[in-house]
């Protein structure tokens, strides 16, 4: 629904949507009688009919109709202006407080700074990492890629275990990231702004070091709370992938989703040749 609330809120898209619906299907040459500059009016019809879940579409016969949710922003439009000033001025609160809230998640104040200037942090992200293979081995644990493997360690395996980890999740997404979003070359960015997705699993890390009570979990609890780390890990490398690529956050994420299966795989392959 947030293209709907993004059509609501300008009143072009309203003009444009409100033509289609009043007449059912509508020709390019029907809406310049909006008077409308071209690239004006392209611009919005680009901003109805492109989008992830478009307002308008276009048929072979080169008109133009309302989808089922464009369909939704016509009958709010048809209500009063009253009704969608109300209706554009709730939501646009609601989507401060969600947006807020999913930036904190996805740490994208600091992955921007980050990736703002890659070798500047260079030293501190090594730090990071080293800390958290530290801890791992303190709670028997080896990171690999975005999970663990349990089992006693020696801290400097667990230590270049994380640094193993960076980089090869950073190359990993970076080749899916050539067939799936058509995007080539190697992003600092990105391989500076990968172990920030390393943030959850330090956490669970700390926790199971200072409450040593919480290591016998298992059963619900633990898959739970494995599953609320890895969303929320895979979630900041999206976001981190998204802005180093300049794509939707919609198409880096079938990137990271792959990434978090293969890394399920490697896994099960792995405790196959343990057992």
């Amino acid at each position: 629904m947030d293209d709907v609330y993004s059509a609501l809120s300008h009143h072009i898209r309203r003009q444009i949507i409100t033509m289609i619906g009043d007449q059912g299907a509508v020709s390019y040459t029907d809406l310049t009688e909006l008077g409308l500059e071209p690239g004006t009016l392209y611009f919005h019809l680009d901003n109805l009919s492109k989008s992830d879940d478009p307002l308008v579409s276009r048929t072979g016969n080169k008109l133009y109709s309302l989808t089922e949710l464009g369909q939704a922003a016509y009958d709010i439009i048809q209500q009063s202006e009253d009704q969608v000033d109300a209706v554009v001025a709730t939501h646009e609160g609601e989507s401060t407080t969600r947006d807020f809230v999913l930036d904190i998640l996805a740490m994208k104040p600091i992955v921007k700074r980050i990736q703002s200037d890659p070798l500047r942090f260079f030293f501190e992200i090594v730090i990071f990492l080293g800390l958290y293979g530290y801890f791992a081995a303190e709670v028997s644990l080896l990171p690999v890629f975005l999970f663990f493997l349990q089992g006693v360690f020696d801290t400097g395996v667990t230590i270049l275990a994380a640094l193993v980890a960076w980089i090869t999740t950073f190359l990993l997404v970076e080749v899916l990231s050539i067939p799936i979003l058509r995007k080539r070359g190697l992003s600092r960015g990105l391989f500076a702004a990968v172990p920030m997705a390393f943030v959850p699993h330090l956490l669970v890390v700390l926790m199971w070091y200072f409450i040593p009570t919480l290591g016998v979990l298992s059963g619900w609890p633990l898959t739970i709370l494995l599953t609320v780390v890895i969303s929320w890990s895979t979630y900041i490398l999206t976001i981190a992938l998204a802005r180093a690529k300049t794509v939707r956050s919609s198409r880096a994420a079938i990137v990271t989703l792959i990434v978090t299966n293969l890394n399920i795989l490697l896994l099960a392959l792995i405790s196959s040749a343990l057992i």
